[in-house]
């Protein structure tokens, strides 16, 4: 588990053609490309689970209607990071469960599964594991106790696209997962979200929560651009849709330049000897 570094937004070639087309088109706000998009992330997932493109501006409402879709009793204890952008507990309150902080690991900064243990009790439905910076939580002991104690596993990978866990990618080993393409996450599409979902009649039920939704208006998109001209990115998910992929590139890249300061960073663990052997 190595952490990429980010350096700005992520940019690809030919933005202003690609955004022309869609205008052309009058498929700046809807068209084929999104189900496309949804089949190229889906391969990029390894072709594990049943992805829904969320046509929200954001990846919150992904996790929205996943834990909608899952019926979680309302109440309900989900446990997830102290160390995470708050409009995710928001978003559980909001989906009427009350959610549970625990600590993070020191060397990670992901959830620690020995917090999690600590915190279950019987009123816990659902864990809440946040992939932060391109790095993925240890899910084997967090897949372990979701096992033992009946918990639904809801994966945060807003900023973890292109991250794996012992070969496997983020977002594909609990019962669902949420991505957020907005300005500053691995793929960029100027804002949106996607829920991968294991089963097929919660996917059904995501997808009908996302359908619901009134779309965003011609004028809002175009706003949307004038607003972030400056940013050098991209619309929607057509521009994305030959992205996903590309994350995969970005992410042997950050993994690079990550090298040194991951070297530094054990070292200066070992010096210490505060928090035991350090991790490779």
């Amino acid at each position: 588990m190595a952490a990429i570094c980010r350096f700005g937004m992520r940019m690809v070639p030919n933005i202003s053609d690609i955004i022309a087309q869609c205008r052309n088109k009058k498929q700046l706000v809807q068209g084929p490309h999104i189900a496309e998009f949804e089949q190229e992330f889906l391969r990029v997932l390894g072709g594990r689970g049943r992805v829904r493109a969320v046509s929200t501006e954001y990846g919150r409402m992904a996790l929205y209607f996943i834990l909608k879709a899952l019926n979680i009793p309302a109440g309900s204890e989900i446990i997830v990071p102290a160390l995470t952008f708050w409009v995710v507990p928001e978003i559980t309150r909001v989906a009427g469960l009350k959610p549970v902080f625990v600590d993070v690991d020191p060397h990670t900064f992901t959830m620690d599964p020995k917090a999690v243990e600590r915190a279950i009790t019987p009123n816990t439905r659902a864990i809440l594991p946040t992939h932060l910076y391109g790095m993925s939580c240890d899910m084997a002991p967090i897949m372990a106790l979701a096992r033992k104690h009946n918990l639904k596993v809801i994966e945060d990978c807003a900023h973890s696209l292109g991250a794996t866990y012992n070969g496997q990618p983020a977002g594909t080993f609990g019962d669902g997962s949420f991505f957020s393409f907005q300005g500053f996450k691995p793929l960029n599409t100027y804002g949106g979200g996607l829920a991968w979902v294991r089963d097929a009649d919660v996917a059904k039920k995501v997808w009908e929560f996302a359908d619901s939704e009134e779309w965003p208006s011609e004028k809002r998109v175009e706003s949307i651009l004038r607003a972030g001209w400056w940013q050098s990115t991209f619309i929607r998910e057509r521009a994305g849709r030959d992205r996903p992929g590309r994350a995969q590139t970005f992410a042997r890249v950050h993994r690079a330049n990550a090298a040194p300061r991951e070297g530094l960073r054990r070292d200066a663990r070992r010096r210490a000897g505060r928090y035991g052997p350090a991790r490779s």
